[in-house]
C-alpha cells in the first residue's frame, strides 16, 4: 500500500479525534525531515528480530471460530465396590456381569487477545525527496517508496515483537492477553492426565543437583536434563502407542521440538555431546573399563550435532531426532539462568499445537453498513492475509495509522508437552536476546528515539 492507496482509502465520513503532528517528529526517509543522510549507501538495521521462528512453527492462521472445544475419555474401568474394582470372571453362569465406568473431560478456549499499536502522526502535504536525485534504498536494494510503508513497517514490527513475548507469557487473566506456553504448560488441569510435565530444575546446572520438583514434587536425585529429557519423550511416546487416533500415525522430524533461549542451546548441545561419547571410566554394573572417547572424536561429534530443522542444532533421544529451536522471547530469567520447552507440535497429521488470529477479512465485511458503507470506506483496511486489521484516521492535514491483531493459541494435548524451568547456563558472555526490554539486549543500556532536528 503506497499513500495514493492510503488517500483513496480516507473518506469522509464520521468525525475522528482531533490529530497532532508527532513533536519532535519522529525520524523519516522522506521530505525536508530527512534523518538519514543521503551519502550513506543504505539503511542498514542494527535490530535483528529474525524470522517468526516459534510463531511459524504454530502456524498462526486466521479464523472465525470463537469457540473450541475438545473431550476427552480419561478412562474406562470396572465398575467399584467400595472403591475396589469388581471382578470381571463369572462362576454362576446365570449371574449378571459386573458393571463398567468412564471419567471425562474437556479442554476449551474462546477469548483471543488483543494487540495494537499505532505509529507516528504525520503531515499529508509535504515533499516526498529532499533533492531530485535522492531516491532511497534499503540495504538489499529494494526502494523505500511510502513513508506509510515505514511507519506501518515498524508498527507491525512492535505488534509482532508484543505478541512474540504474549506467546511464552501471555496470560487470559489480564484482559488483552491470551494464554501463552507459561499458562497451556501446566498442571492444575480438570482431568490430571492432561497435566504437563513441570520441571523445576531449582538453578541446577545441565547435570542436575538438588532442590528439584516435578509437579511440586520432590523429584529424584542422580538424574541429568538428558535423562529427563529421554524419559518424558519415552512416557510421552508410550501414552501416544495408547490412542487408537494417535498411535498409527508417523512421526516426522520437527513434530516434537525443543524451544529454549540461544544461550542454552549451546549449553545443551555441548552437554549432549559429553552425555553421549564421554562415559565413565569404569562401569560399575558390569565391573568393565569402557571405552574413552578421544578428545577430537568428541569434538567432531559436537559439530554433527549442528544444523537440523532450523539450523540451530539438535539431539538424538532414543534415536528420534529432535530438532533445536532458539527462542529468547520471554524465555531468559537472568544472566545464568532460562526455560526450556519440550513440545509436541504435531502426532503425524494431528496438529497438536495451533496458532489463530481473528480474520480482518471478516471485520471488514461485518462493517457492511445498510446503506452500502464498506470498511474500506471508513478507512479500515486489511493485510498479511487477513491477519492484521489498520485505520487511516485523517484530521485536516495530519494522517495516523493504527494495527491491530487479535491472537489465542490453542492446544489439544498439554500432557505431550514439557516445561523445565530456571536452568542454569553459564557462558563466557551470558545471554543475548532480540527483544529491546531484556537486559540482555545487545548492547545497548540506553535508548534516544531518533526524531528529525
Amino acid at each position: 500500500m503506497n499513500d495514493n492507496d492510503v488517500m483513496r482509502l480516507i473518506k469522509a465520513y464520521g468525525q475522528v479525534e482531533r490529530l497532532a503532528v508527532s513533536s519532535p517528529e519522529e525520524a523519516t526517509p522522506f521530505g525536508c525531515c530527512n534523518f538519514f543522510d543521503d551519502c550513506t549507501d543504505g539503511i542498514f538495521s542494527l535490530y535483528y528480530k529474525g524470522q517468526l521462528g516459534l510463531l511459524d512453527w504454530m502456524g498462526f492462521n486466521p479464523t472465525d471460530v470463537c469457540y473450541r472445544r475438545v473431550d476427552f475419555i480419561n478412562y474406562v474401568r470396572a465398575a467399584q465396590s467400595q472403591r475396589t474394582d469388581t471382578i470381571g470372571y463369572i462362576s454362576d453362569p446365570c449371574a449378571d456381569p459386573n458393571g463398567i465406568e468412564f471419567g471425562g473431560c474437556h479442554l476449551d478456549v474462546e477469548d483471543f487477545g488483543l494487540y495494537g499499536r499505532q505509529g507516528p502522526t504525520r503531515k499529508l502535504l509535504k515533499p516526498s525527496r529532499w533533492c531530485k536525485n535522492s531516491p532511497r534504498k534499503f540495504l538489499d536494494g529494494s526502494p523505500v517508496t511510502s513513508e506509510f510503508d515505514w511507519d506501518s513497517m515498524f508498527t507491525m514490527d512492535q505488534i509482532l515483537n508484543d505478541i512474540r513475548v504474549a506467546v511464552v507469557t501471555g496470560n487470559t487473566a489480564t484482559p488483552g492477553q491470551f494464554d501463552g506456553l507459561q499458562r497451556w504448560v501446566r498442571t492444575g488441569y480438570d482431568c490430571s492426565a492432561l497435566n504437563s510435565y513441570v520441571v523445576n530444575w531449582n538453578n541446577n546446572p545441565m547435570g542436575g543437583g538438588a532442590g528439584i520438583t516435578l509437579n511440586g514434587a520432590a523429584a529424584p536425585t542422580g538424574y541429568d536434563i538428558v535423562d529427563w529429557l529421554q524419559d518424558i519423550h519415552r512416557n510421552i511416546k508410550e501414552r501416544i502407542s495408547w490412542s487408537p487416533l494417535l498411535s498409527n500415525q508417523a512421526r516426522r522430524v520437527g513434530d516434537t521440538i525443543i524451544v529454549l533461549p540461544g544461550f542454552m542451546a549451546r549449553c545443551l548441545l555441548d552437554f549432549f555431546t559429553c552425555w553421549s561419547v564421554c562415559p565413565n571410566l569404569l562401569d560399575t554394573t558390569t565391573d568393565a573399563t569402557r571405552l574413552v572417547k578421544e578428545v577430537g572424536d568428541r569434538n567432531d561429534y559436537r559439530i554433527q550435532l549442528n544444523g537440523g530443522l532450523f539450523g540451530h542444532g539438535r539431539i538424538f533421544l532414543d534415536g528420534d531426532e529432535i530438532p533445536l529451536l532458539i527462542y529468547d522471547w520471554g524465555m531468559i530469567n537472568g544472566p545464568t539462568r532460562g526455560d526450556l520447552y519440550y513440545l509436541t507440535g504435531s502426532i503425524g497429521s494431528q496438529r497438536v499445537w495451533e496458532g489463530e488470529h481473528l480474520s480482518a477479512e471478516v471485520a471488514m465485511r461485518e462493517l457492511m453498513g445498510a446503506n452500502g458503507v464498506t470498511g474500506s470506506d471508513l478507512g479500515y483496511f486489511s493485510r498479511d492475509n487477513g491477519r492484521v486489521l489498520g485505520l487511516v484516521e485523517v484530521d485536516n492535514l495530519c494522517r495516523i495509522l493504527k494495527l491491530w491483531m487479535a491472537p489465542r493459541l490453542w492446544c489439544m494435548a498439554p500432557w505431550a508437552q514439557a516445561r523445565f524451568q530456571n536452568v542454569s547456563c553459564h557462558t563466557p558472555t551470558g545471554p543475548l536476546s532480540p527483544n529491546p526490554a531484556d537486559t540482555s539486549f545487545y548492547p545497548e543500556t540506553s535508548f534516544t528515539p531518533a526524531t528529525c532536528p
